[in-house]
């Protein structure tokens, strides 16, 4: 596998530099020299595969060809990614840079004027100077998975949003029905309102239809003090009594959308769980589900970009904000939040599982909650302190253990007596 380039500098070593200003449909690009100075420039070409043959053309073979040219662009959003594969297969070298770089050199600039050729020329001189950084370009297994992962994601927060808009129709027309199920869409509720509805003059009007369904679809669960609650809810609601029929219409038609996307779901995570077990991971070892691991290997791979425990936890945003100014001002704020959200969500999933399963996690937990932390505040610091034996873990490739395996001696040295060997930290605090 190719080593990442991931947080090391971008060397152009005698190499031309070429910068490219991404763009949505259009890229601008600029040619610059070893010495720095400007060997053809591009205003604007089409992201394209004609456009691609503009920009080797009039910009890359004027700079000198494959071997002897190095391109650096901009990682916006998703528009790079034709651009920076098209020209790998045509033997370019390519890095791509955080956006974050190029904003603060060009905020650097005396004038406030910006167009795309004058980015694309900031992003050439940054690569020069040898300041830029490369950022992540993962391999084509791990994007596959991160796209399964981010999909499913995504259903699961369009899932929630349409619940909690179902909710609000509800409220609308029977306030009182959420008081009497404290699940209101249960497959009984579901056939309630697509049998009959739930406007409360219908289900005070069709009140032994409304106890057979409940009995029927509740399987004998449902008390029969429960059903007479919500008849006697409806006689005296306080709804609207506008718009009842479109809206139980629409109920009936979130019920069949969540579904749908309920069933996507499950078979994402079918993928999932067989992907997961394809890459035989040691967090299986932390209790972790499938999907967690599938998730934290999606959006961490390769850990070889992360060079310390530090550096893997602020890439996922969980080391503190720091403020410290002269001999007065010395204080760590909340967490930073940079990096990748989801990822971070995932860690503090699996917080959950791993202070109840193993006493190591759990003791971080009772310390902080003793100090006086709150429950949430408490997990975010075992999820920090997750983060560090992940990577430790992954780093390894060994299993998690209450202590790190001691450093096997080489074999041409005797072993130390016990009473001289150092004792190495937990894998999992020395992360």
């Amino acid at each position: 596998m190719k080593k990442s380039l991931k947080g090391k500098p971008v060397l152009p070593r005698g190499r031309a530099v070429v910068g490219i200003d991404i763009g949505k449909r259009k890229h601008a690009a600029t040619a610059l020299s070893p010495q720095g100075e400007v060997i053809a420039q591009l205003a604007s070409f089409p992201n394209t595969r004609q456009g691609v043959d503009q920009l080797e053309k009039e910009v890359l073979r004027k700079a000198g060809g494959p071997g002897k040219v190095l391109v650096g662009m901009e990682a916006t959003g998703h528009y790079w990614m034709c651009l920076y594969h098209e020209l790998i297969r045509r033997g370019y070298a390519c890095v791509v840079l955080n956006p974050l770089q190029t904003n603060a050199r060009s905020s650097m600039r005396i004038r406030k004027t910006r167009n795309d050729k004058i980015d694309s020329q900031t992003i050439a001189r940054l690569i020069l100077s040898g300041e830029a950084k490369a950022t992540r370009v993962t391999d084509p297994k791990i994007t596959e998975l991160r796209l399964l992962v981010r999909h499913r994601h995504r259903l699961l927060q369009a899932t929630g949003n349409m619940e909690r808009y179902a909710h609000t129709l509800v409220d609308r027309i029977f306030p009182e029905y959420a008081d009497v199920f404290c699940k209101p869409f249960l497959p009984s509720a579901q056939k309630l309102i697509r049998q009959i509805g739930l406007a409360p003059d219908k289900l005070v009007k069709s009140a032994e239809q409304v106890r057979e369904i409940l009995r029927s679809a509740g399987r004998g669960r449902i008390a029969a003090e429960t059903i007479d609650q919500l008849l006697e809810s409806a006689k005296e609601s306080i709804g609207t009594r506008q718009a009842e029929a479109v809206i139980e219409a629409q109920l009936c038609s979130i019920f069949d959308y969540l579904k749908t996307v309920r069933q996507q779901i499950a078979d994402i995570k079918k993928q999932l769980d067989e992907r997961a077990k394809k890459l035989n991971s040691p967090l299986y070892s932390l209790g972790l589900t499938s999907t967690l691991v599938a998730t934290i290997h999606a959006e961490s791979d390769p850990i070889d970009d992360f060079d310390s425990a530090e550096q893997y936890v602020a890439y996922v945003g969980l080391d503190p904000s720091l403020h410290d100014s002269g001999d007065t001002i010395k204080r760590r704020g909340k967490i930073s939040k940079r990096g990748s959200p989801l990822l971070r969500h995932t860690l503090y999933l699996a917080a959950f599982v791993v202070y109840r399963r193993h006493d190591y996690f759990r003791r971080i937990y009772l310390k902080h909650r003793g100090r006086g932390k709150k429950h949430i505040s408490a997990l975010v610091i075992v999820a920090h302190r997750l983060a560090r034996v992940i990577w430790r873990l992954l780093t390894d490739g060994r299993e998690f253990t209450k202590r790190a395996p001691k450093p096997v001696s080489p074999p041409d040295k005797p072993l130390k007596s016990a009473k001289s060997t150092t004792t190495r930290k937990p894998a999992n605090a020395s992360a």
